[in-house]
């Protein structure tokens, strides 16, 4: 991802090596409406962008595939790492397009 421009609500975690395809490259921290802060984990390659967590602490974890350049839903994880149906909150999408990418798969 290199040197990129973070929005205000957006801080960067850490950056990390890129040399594996399977390590983390990037995380952000977002602050939400609400006041919660989620954490989204990006891990693939630079070009081509394997996955997209957004994270809740001590909450929900989206689990988003990366097909070019939209995220298609995964899965849901709740607080306790058990797999739930849940709808995408309001925010999520905005988040996602932070990135870098377009957008949801609806």
């Amino acid at each position: 991802m290199g040197a990129s421009f973070l929005p205000p609500c957006m801080s960067r975690i850490a950056t990390r090596s890129e040399s594996n395809a399977t390590n983390s490259l990037e995380e952000i921290a977002v602050d939400l409406p609400d006041g919660r802060t989620a954490r989204v984990e990006i891990t693939g390659l630079p070009t081509n962008h394997a996955r997209v967590d957004v994270r809740i602490p001590n909450g929900r974890r989206w689990i988003f595939g990366v097909n070019g350049d939209i995220a298609g839903l995964v899965m849901v994880l709740n607080q306790n790492g058990q797999r739930v149906d849940d709808e995408l909150p309001t925010w999520i999408e905005p988040v996602i397009q932070r990135t870098g990418l377009k957008g949801i798969d609806s």
